[in-house]
């Protein structure tokens, strides 16, 4: 396995550096799988002083190294993902560990390997649920019922009325009023009750 650790510039003999993606030199070591290293280089990284975009120019260098691990103590998220997309393992040491120290404990995997967490499952939506009826504030709903009642009755009552009416009537009429010379029509004492006196009649 083709491992690379960030050095302050030396070699198998220096520390790991506190940052990956500026730091001075990679150190790439050859290990088999008891741990011991058959071949090793050390390369400047070219990144350390870029403007901008470092982290993806120091994974690249590594890729076209063929490296397939990486130690480090932190990375930034550009970095990351590009490691990620590589398909390469990214193993995390405290800075300052000496290289040859970070290597063994890869290899006998004591050291973490950095994972993302599993993404959040999405929840599927609840179910709608049944509109509720609310309740009126001003007492149950629907009312009671209350028994029928009948559409007409009896009754007693006792009203007062005024009124006033007018009327002629046409008539004769005979009687004591006429003898006692009186008309009938009028009321008043007739101007020919002396005929009656001597005739006996209206």
């Amino acid at each position: 396995m083709k491992i690379a650790v960030p050095t302050n510039g030396g070699g198998r003999n220096d520390t790991v550096a506190p940052v990956f993606a500026r730091a001075p030199a990679f150190y790439i070591a050859e290990v088999d799988e008891k741990g011991n290293v058959t071949n090793e280089k050390v390369i400047q990284n070219g990144a350390a002083m870029a403007g901008g975009g470092a982290g993806p120019m120091a994974v690249q260098t590594l890729i076209n190294e063929g490296v397939e691990a990486i130690i480090a103590p932190q990375v930034g998220p550009n970095a990351l993902g590009a490691i990620q997309a590589a398909g390469m393992k990214l193993y995390q040491v405290a800075p300052g560990t000496p290289v040859e120290e970070a290597i063994k404990a890869v290899v006998s995997g004591t050291a973490g390997q950095f994972t993302l967490p599993a993404p959040a499952t999405p929840t599927a939506p609840a179910p709608p649920t049944a509109p509720t009826t609310p309740t009126p504030a001003y007492g149950p709903y629907p009312a009671p019922a209350y028994p029928p009642y009948p559409a007409y009755g009896f009754g007693w009552g006792r009203g007062w009325g005024r009124g006033w009416g007018r009327g002629r009537g046409f008539g004769r009429g005979r009687g004591w009023g006429a003898r006692l010379g009186y008309c009938p029509w009028t009321g008043q004492p007739s101007r020919r009750a002396w005929l009656a006196r001597f005739f006996g009649w209206w």
